[in-house]
């Protein structure tokens, strides 16, 4: 069993237990327990684990302001919005925004694997970011995403890494993707009803 993925997948559950909302704490959580997967992926993804180590202790410090009236990760960034600061490179807005693609990267990843018990992760991983990230990356970024891309493990190392390959380690995948992706769609929902899915590219 893997732990990490079984972990994960029950605090992104947690992040969602009502119709509408997202759990700021519960989030942030989920967003950390990220992090040891991303270091799996090789010293080449640094770059993707401070980005959300980042993005993660500035809306941390935005609930940390007032817990309860920032109990929805949504108010935080509806407070933003009234305040006509949504739009600045630092505001909790482009954090959520920017969390929520590095994940949709990461999940793109692991689904690709799980669909696919032969690909390799080299191959998961460039295919998940030409679906994800690279919309959002001008051409010297994604050149330099493309580098790394070719430096990841190979998928039998990567797999001993957060647990015990085989039938297991899809059933693990399965239950996080189960978890994972409701989540994600929620956030995107906010975002686009709200035209907060800005597409400017860094």
């Amino acid at each position: 069993m893997s732990q990490l993925l079984v972990q994960l997948a029950e605090a992104a559950r947690a992040s969602y237990p009502g119709e509408q909302d997202v759990l700021t704490a519960q989030y942030l959580e989920t967003c950390r327990g990220l992090l040891p997967i991303v270091d799996k992926f090789g010293t080449g993804f640094t770059l993707i684990r401070s980005d959300i180590g980042g993005n993660v202790d500035r809306l941390a410090a935005a609930y940390g302001k007032d817990n309860a009236k920032f109990r929805d990760i949504f108010a935080i960034v509806l407070e933003e919005v009234q305040r006509g600061e949504q739009e600045g490179k630092h505001s909790e807005t482009n954090a959520l925004l920017w969390l929520k693609r590095a994940s949709d990267f990461i999940v793109a990843l692991l689904h690709r694997l799980h669909d696919d018990s032969q690909v390799s992760l080299s191959t998961a991983a460039s295919d998940a970011y030409y679906t994800t990230l690279y919309n959002h990356h001008t051409w010297y970024t994604s050149a330099a995403f493309v580098v790394v891309l070719k430096l990841v493990p190979s998928r039998d190392t990567f797999f001993q890494a957060i647990g015990t390959p085989g039938q297991q380690m899809q059933q693990d995948l399965h239950t996080l993707l189960e978890a994972y992706e409701p989540l994600l769609a929620r956030i995107q929902k906010f975002l686009t009803d709200h035209d907060l899915d800005f597409s400017i590219n860094v």
